[in-house]
Order: structure tokens, then C-alpha cells, then sequence
């Protein structure tokens, strides 16, 4: 039971941990760059760690199904 529920937790945190790492990627790749672009990607990192995010739950809660 305990197994199933970590499970559980960790689907359901995909998404927010995912856009979290991409701001964090982006604000590493944006010092890099100019200083005024620091904005741009944190939100495109955000973004892209939104929509990796969303793969993966649906890959997982796919997965969980199955079995």
C-alpha cells in the first residue's frame, strides 16, 4: 500500500517539479546571456519543464494502469 501511495505522490508532482528544474535550467542558461533575456528563460524554462512534465505524467499514469 505504502509503495502505491509514494507512487501516487510522485505522478502527481511531476508537473510542478518539472517546471521548477526548467526555471532553474533557465536562470543557469541565462546568465550567460544578456541580463535583460534573464526573464525570457525563466518562463521559457518553465515552459519546457511544464511540457516535459506533462509527458512524463502521462507516461506514468499510462503505465500505472496497466499494471
Amino acid at each position: 500500500m505504502e509503495k502505491s501511495r509514494n507512487t501516487k505522490v510522485l505522478i502527481d508532482s511531476l508537473i510542478p517539479l518539472g517546471m521548477i528544474f526548467g526555471s532553474a535550467i533557465g536562470v543557469i542558461f541565462g546568465m550567460f546571456f544578456n541580463p535583460s533575456f534573464l526573464v525570457f528563460s525563466i518562463s521559457i524554462g518553465a515552459g519546457i519543464g511544464l511540457l516535459v512534465g506533462v509527458i512524463a505524467f502521462a507516461f506514468y499514469s499510462k503505465r500505472g494502469k496497466k499494471s
